[in-house]
């Protein structure tokens, strides 16, 4: 477009140039007219003046021939020159008559005559011949123009042809078209990268990166569009899978074992759900996974159901654990309210946690969801206490070094319906939210303390872990420290071990629980020790007798130096202030040979023992 401007432009200027040359050409040789016209005048003008003086009656006699333009004469007998000058030539008329003055001095000398001939008729003439060539010139910009305009319409239709034409063939831009099919192939591969790029971040929002599934927010919006559709009613069933072992897992065994349980968890259930093409599974939680399937029947899902517990065992037994996984199902219809189908649906995974180790529950009917759920679990748990039906698990902790004395860390299971096994994180969550984690921890601690009345000989230890709302709870503590003091044989073999993220959070009543502990004679240990950045103020605040380093830290070891001297560290400072350091999650020989030689007090894990029936 640029181009085709400047080509007019260009012709337009070289018409305007060939005008003014046309003009001034035609100025000069009409010149040599003038010239001649007025050489014929000048014999008039000598008659006239050597006749005799020409006064002013002779000039206006001259004038009246109308002959002349300018007219001036000069004698020495007049007092001023006799003077006439035609005021109505035009500018045009005077530019193109204008011709040099003609000069006529008297014999004598005592008289000059000096005069312009009038020549309207060349000037007329040369207007129409001028007024001729500029029409002709006028024309011609306009075709020219006219012919540009054409030309560039067509050259437009002809590219415009050759872009959407994808026919092969002749054409009268082979190169050009060449080119833009060449820019229209780059322009369409940038297009659909930028489109794939685009795809990739909606997924990467919507994808949960340890398992590559999607994540919460898709289950989200998926759940909504299946309720909002009141048009076309949809019916789906919705599944809320939790992993039940995560916690333990990484507590005993660090993160990458507990990402590795994850993620086989979420292969066991997409391999099960493969066959029902519209089953969507997704991660909404560290533990949970939701299953959505659309247009499954009460029975399929019942099917999926029994097979994912029978795949769960499986996995189970192969990994020695207590539990994998547990469902709870209920359907989706179109209309309901998402908080409607979650509790629904969660009251279901609470009825599977009672019923027996990797089971399952359907809960199809509505009723007051969350007010029915806790009344059930409370129901759970004072049965549990009523019962006392829970089992106790141990754990040795080996000592490496002599200055060290090994304890049996104590682990809780509790026990449903037909002997089942309760997830023990479920209970304690529940117990919580129902006002029972007090008489629950109590409960524990009392059962231990009867154990270990019969199982003690004064040399065997007994670390036993205490929960954050325990730690919180002053009517607890005042009883905790009763029940150490009746039992000053018991006390002095009790470890009291307390989360480091717990410990950190409360400081003044975890304060207040060491020194309660070092006045009835127990000792205390921060498990999962070096997670938090406050976890050295922790030594000065509380001086622990015990710290056990996370099992994160320890996992890979042996190939992380980072890790290497953060633990050595560890192990320097609590040395120096008479605390026993202990490793957690210890799985190969390997991680246990670089401690030792770091010189850490003690190790755990499943390469020393596994928990086993106290």
């Amino acid at each position: 477009m640029n181009e085709y401007k400047k080509s007019l432009w260009i012709s337009n200027l070289i018409v305007l140039l060939f005008a003014v040359v046309a003009t001034i050409a035609c100025k000069m040789t009409f010149n040599a007219l003038l010239i001649q016209q007025q050489e014929l005048t000048v014999k008039k003008v000598h008659v006239e003046a050597n006749s005799g003086l020409l006064d002013a009656k002779a000039l206006q006699k001259l004038v009246d021939q109308n002959l002349f333009d300018f007219i001036k004469i000069t004698h020495n007998d007049l007092n001023a020159p006799l003077l006439y000058e035609n005021k109505q030539l035009s500018i045009i008329d005077a530019y193109l008559g204008e011709i040099k003055v003609t000069t006529f001095t008297s014999p004598k000398g005592a008289q000059i005559v000096e005069y312009k001939t009038k020549n309207t008729r060349l000037i007329e003439l040369i207007k129409q011949v001028l007024f001729v060539l500029y029409s002709v010139l006028i024309l011609l910009s306009l075709t020219i123009n006219t012919l540009y305009y054409r030309l560039f319409k067509k050259i437009e239709k002809t590219l415009i042809k050759e872009i959407t034409d994808e026919s092969e063939g002749v054409t009268p831009f082979s190169k050009v078209s060449e080119q833009l099919h060449e820019q229209k192939r780059l322009f369409h591969r940038a297009l659909q990268n930028q489109e794939k790029q685009i795809l990739q971040l909606a997924h990467q929002v919507n994808m949960d990166h340890l398992t590559g599934l999607n994540n919460r927010h898709a289950f989200r919006k998926e759940l909504t569009d299946i309720l909002s559709n009141e048009e076309n009613q949809q019916h789906a069933i919705l599944s809320i899978i939790r992993a039940s072992e995560l916690n333990t897992i990484n507590s005993q065994r660090g993160f990458q074992h507990g990402d590795e349980y994850i993620v086989s968890i979420a292969n066991i259930i997409s391999k099960v759900t493969e066959r029902y093409p519209a089953t969507s599974l997704y991660r909404i939680s560290g533990s949970d996974f939701a299953l959505i399937s659309r247009e499954m029947s009460v029975s399929d899902a019942q099917t999926v159901a029994k097979k994912l517990k029978m795949q769960f065992d499986q996995y189970q037994a192969l990994n020695k654990l207590d539990s994998i996984a547990y469902s709870g199902m209920s359907s989706i219809i179109s209309g309901q309210l998402p908080e409607q189908v979650l509790a629904r649906t969660d009251m279901a995974l609470a009825k599977a946690q009672t019923e027996g180790i990797n089971n399952w529950a359907f809960q199809q009917q509505d009723s007051d969801d969350n007010q029915f759920g806790q009344q059930h679990w409370r129901s759970i748990i004072e049965e549990i206490i009523a019962k006392r039906a829970l089992m106790l698990l141990h754990q040795p902790i080996q000592a490496i070094h002599r200055n060290m004395k090994g304890y049996q860390e104590i682990f809780t299971r509790f026990i449903g319906e037909n002997n089942s096994m309760i997830p023990t994180d479920t209970v304690f969550a529940m117990a919580q939210r129902v006002d029972l984690s007090v008489k629950l921890e109590q409960l524990i601690l009392e059962t231990v303390v009867s154990q270990c009345r019969h199982k003690t000989d004064g040399s065997t230890r007994w670390g036993v872990n205490i929960t954050s709302a325990a730690i919180q709870n002053s009517s607890f503590i005042v009883w905790l420290e009763r029940l150490l003091l009746r039992e000053p044989n018991i006390a002095a073999s009790l470890i009291f071990e307390m989360q480091e993220v717990v410990l950190d959070s409360n400081l003044v009543a975890s304060k207040r629980v060491f020194d309660m502990l070092k006045r009835t004679g127990s000792r205390s240990a921060i498990c999962n020790f070096g997670k938090g950045i406050g976890s050295f103020r922790l030594f000065k605040e509380l001086k622990p007798d015990f710290v056990k380093i996370d099992a994160s830290l320890v996992s890979n070891i042996e190939r992380d130096s980072a890790n290497q001297q953060f633990v050595r560290m560890i192990i320097d400072v609590a040395h120096r202030m008479d605390c026993r350091v202990i490793a957690e999650g210890i799985e190969h020989l390997e991680q246990k040979q670089i401690l030792e030689n770091m010189y850490i007090d003690g190790v755990q894990g499943f390469l020393i023992a596994r928990p086993s029936p106290l």
